[in-house]
């Protein structure tokens, strides 16, 4: 019972959950609210994954002195070595915070993965700033038409507003430019 119990957690969730812990090791990483279940469902078809192609390499080595290596033995031993493998990885990367309690020497930095996000947030903020200054510099260009009868004045303020507009527009495609 305990056997079965452990072949189907080695074979349907161990490998994959530590792999996806290895490789996203920031909580909320995959996903803000339902990372856990993100992280379970990815993990069992990781683990499926890693199976069919752990029996695909034992089957396909030349046979041993016992008959071949797709045997329980062989696949066992693969499972166990790549979990624990993908276990210290995702420990390295910062994915299990929890261990700083067990003894204080396996706390490791929590993974930022933020700093991307927050790259980002500062480029939608740039490209919505280049659209409002496009808009504006298109507004101003049509106010520069209808006041043919105007005064001279106000023509004057406009295209004033106008040059500003278009240097903060090539200093922001500037930088934008910058980061690709």
């Amino acid at each position: 019972m305990i056997r079965s119990i452990l072949a189907g957690l080695f074979i349907l969730f161990l490998p994959g959950i530590s792999l996806i812990n290895a490789v996203f090791p920031g909580k909320g990483e995959l996903d803000e609210e339902l990372d856990l279940i993100y992280r379970i469902v990815y993990g069992i078809g990781a683990s499926a994954a890693m199976v069919i192609i752990l029996g695909f390499i034992l089957g396909s080595l030349p046979y041993g002195n016992d008959g071949g290596y797709f045997t329980a033995e062989y696949i066992w031993t693969v499972l166990v070595v790549i979990t624990i493998t993908f276990l210290v990885v995702g420990w390295y990367r910062g994915a299990y915070q929890w261990l700083r309690y067990v003894h204080p020497s396996l706390s490791r930095p929590k993974p930022s993965f933020k700093k991307e996000e927050e790259g980002y947030e500062r480029e939608m903020e740039d490209v919505k700033e280049l659209q409002s200054l496009k808009r504006k510099q298109m507004s101003l260009k049509e106010d520069l038409k209808e006041k043919r009868g105007k005064s001279a004045a106000e023509k004057k303020r406009c295209r004033d507003e106008l040059e500003r507009v278009e240097k903060e527009l090539k200093e922001l495609e500037k930088k934008i430019e910058k980061r690709f």
